[in-house]
């Protein structure tokens, strides 16, 4: 491969960047485990209404058991709700609750923030080619693995 040093280049500055952005978006490890993964599992369970926790173990890349640990935390604090699926008592189904609208709110907006204050510190022309990039990134992925479905 001829460009195999922007390749290089591309997966060092992108571990870098990962590793500075959550430095300065996070105090401690304990604070960025759970509330990524608490935001990340109101914001799937938010997007789809009546999933289950099995639903919910593969965007997060968790096991069962893990997400069902995850799903506990939030029933405990009132964030997520479990309703028994009406045809089959087994399932149990996932539902955001008023509180977990408002926290995932705040969460969204407290992260926001936080990203505003590091990106504010590039030109915006710079920020927006990066949007572009990101996007088409997204795109091309996304066309991936419809591909990768249908065969």
């Amino acid at each position: 491969m001829s460009n195999l040093p922007d390749f290089e280049q591309l997966f060092n500055t992108m571990l870098q960047l990962g590793k500075l952005m959550s430095q300065h978006t996070q105090q401690t490890h304990e604070e960025r485990t759970a509330t990524i993964l608490q935001f990340s599992a109101l914001n799937f369970i938010k997007e789809q209404p009546s999933a289950t926790i099995s639903d919910l173990s593969v965007p997060l890349q968790l096991s069962k058991s893990s997400a069902t640990q995850l799903v506990e935390r939030l029933v405990k604090l009132g964030l997520v709700g479990r309703i028994n699926d009406t045809e089959d008592r087994r399932i149990i189904r996932l539902s955001i609750t008023e509180n977990g609208e408002k926290e995932f709110a705040a969460l969204k907006k407290k992260m926001m923030d936080k990203m505003q204050r590091i990106f504010s510190k590039i030109p915006a022309k710079d920020l927006r080619e990066l949007i572009r990039i990101h996007t088409n990134l997204i795109e091309t992925l996304k066309k991936e693995q419809l591909r990768n479905q249908l065969q």
